[in-house]
């Protein structure tokens, strides 16, 4: 599993956990966060132009109000819909175990059926929340790649962990307060 990681070469930090509902919400809000203000205008977008269609169609302003804050209610609970759909879809994989190190160039994966080593490269990034760390894919699309919750791990591996990826990551987001 963790073969040509090794702890003599550098800072290794090693995780074993299972990702839930919860999770994946912070990981989808923290991915929020970092298309900033000129993303969540372009995520106004398709509700405006809806309550506009439904304003002329319907050529009553209260209909499109409605059909505005309807629209807006649907892109809240669409976070929680995919949070679900993305721990239900990961159950099956049962718990993970997670290799970082910062002496590699890969982040090592391993779920109970199979195992995924992702390069220093193909990650755009990373969101520190207080819950967890967020790795990205790189720009434009900044997707969540994967979740890495605190819950995990210990203080001292928590710290470890965010010097690696701070050495091997452009951090987006502001530092949380340390607690």
């Amino acid at each position: 599993m963790t073969e040509g990681l090794s702890a003599a070469a550098g800072a290794v930090v090693e995780l074993r956990y299972e990702l839930g509902q919860p999770d994946w919400s912070d990981a989808f809000h923290a991915r929020g966060r970092v298309r900033g203000i000129k993303g969540r205008l372009q995520a106004l977008l398709l509700p405006v132009l809806f309550a506009v269609a439904v304003w002329l169609l319907a050529d009553s302003v209260l209909a499109a109000g409605g059909a505005f804050l309807g629209s807006l209610f649907g892109l809240v609970v669409r976070t929680g819909v995919l949070a679900a759909r993305h721990a239900k879809m990961g159950a099956p994989l049962g718990p993970w175990t997670v290799t970082v190190a910062d002496s590699n160039d890969v982040v090592c994966f391993t779920g109970t059926h199979m195992e995924t080593r992702r390069g220093w490269r193909s990650l755009g990034g990373y969101v520190e929340t207080a819950a967890g760390f967020v790795l990205l894919t790189p720009a434009p699309y900044l997707l969540v790649a994967h979740y890495l919750p605190k819950r995990a791990m210990g203080r001292d591996d928590t710290n470890r962990l965010r010097g690696i990826l701070d050495r091997h990551l452009p951090r987006h987001g502001g530092r949380l307060p340390q607690h």
